[in-house]
């Protein structure tokens, strides 16, 4: 029998109130696609409720904690961590998710869940209605079926399920007494070889749902995708920074402090945490002290962005003295792309204007979706 696609394509058409149903289908299909093991990859054929509520808390703890996004009222998945979390090390919420920083989130979450109590929590949150409703489009029988009451689906799917597996296929089936999911081994061959696309299907469903909660924030779509490598490092932007600091005297902008080789960070003016990303305009060195302890994922109160601003249009001076001709123009136009200017603009009075107007903005916004402010 030919695997059921017009039901995935359904899974999402329903309108919902929480994410619980895109971060569960994400979770199952990043389980799915890496196994534990190599006998492991051939064998699995079963996903504790356990192993789900890890996968969907880890899917979560980014968007929750380093992008501070905002999830619907119904949406208790946030406040679970919140609460669950209050004593736990801040590096894990709010560092930029380095290799290091994501095995201590599966470590942190790994303590959380083996208080069975939390796990029960979990289970009844995040569990009880979205594993038998993502599968709900698979059931003919299920179709016109109430959700609720006597004839309700979720009072019903016990029964209806095991008898109509066979002929339905649908992606699992579910075993109540024991927490846990029998996998279709016909659905797991597919996710395997189809995992990317699933995984942009998945995506863009859960990317329109949270854009209503978050309408402010850029890169709202890299921020749902959990990473699996390492994050770009600024090595490359720090030995930039060091060359200038060795000719010039450097001060940061937030204490007046003179920077030197050893004493500086290359900072995000508006923190990584609001923007996902380590574009060019963005960045500048600022004393270690002060970025690691006092600004970490703040936003700059406004009276810092006019010597942000200024700062950045000298180093357009600092680059020319020890880059090439090629290389300048690629740093002038990494300034000049973020506003869609030419980078023989980046002189003029206009380009200050509008840098000024883009970066306030953006803090802007950061402070709307409730970044702290940085004042020093």
């Amino acid at each position: 029998m030919e695997l059921n696609i017009k039901a995935l394509e359904d899974l999402f058409k329903k309108n919902t109130n929480t994410s619980y149903k895109y971060i569960f289908f994400y979770s199952l299909i990043k389980i799915i696609k890496k196994p534990q093991s190599i006998a492991e990859y051939f064998l699995k054929e079963e996903v504790t409720y356990k192993e789900i509520v890890k996968e969907m808390l880890l899917t979560a703890w980014l968007p929750s904690f380093q992008f501070n996004l905002n999830f619907r009222e119904q949406d208790q998945i946030k406040v679970f961590l919140k609460n669950l979390t209050s004593f736990s090390d801040e590096a894990i919420k709010i560092n930029k998710p380095t290799n290091k920083i994501i095995k201590k989130i599966h470590s942190e979450i790994d303590n959380l869940l083996n208080n069975h109590k939390n796990l029960e929590d979990f289970e009844n949150e995040l569990l009880h209605e979205v594993v038998p409703r993502l599968i709900r489009p698979f059931y003919k029988k299920a179709k016109g079926m109430p959700e609720a009451g006597p004839k309700g689906w979720y009072k019903n799917y016990p029964k209806l399920l095991p008898g109509e597996y066979e002929k339905e296929q649908p992606f699992y089936l579910i075993n109540l007494k024991e927490n846990k999911i029998i996998l279709n081994q016909k659905w797991v061959e597919y996710i395997r070889k189809h995992y990317f696309f699933l995984e942009l299907f998945v995506l863009d469903e859960w990317y329109e749902y949270m854009k209503y909660q978050n309408r402010n924030s850029p890169s709202l779509y890299e921020k749902l995708k959990f990473p699996e490598f390492q994050r770009n490092s600024l090595e490359k932007q720090r030995k930039f920074w060091k060359k200038i600091i060795k000719q010039n005297e450097i001060k940061c902008i937030f204490t007046n402090e003179t920077l030197n080789i050893n004493n500086f960070d290359i900072d995000h003016f508006i923190c990584w945490n609001f923007l996902a990303h380590d574009q060019e305009w963005n960045l500048i060195p600022v004393l270690s002290k002060i970025n690691r302890h006092k600004k970490i994922n703040k936003i700059p109160d406004v009276r810092f962005i006019e010597p942000f601003i200024d700062f950045k249009i000298n180093s357009f001076n600092y680059a020319r003295s020890i880059l090439s001709p090629k290389k300048y123009n690629e740093y002038l136009a990494e300034h000049s792309n973020f506003l869609n200017f030419s980078h023989d603009q980046c002189f003029t009075p206009t380009f200050k204007t509008k840098y000024t107007e883009e970066i306030k903005s953006l803090a802007n916004k950061a402070k709307n979706q409730g970044f702290e402010i940085f004042i020093n």
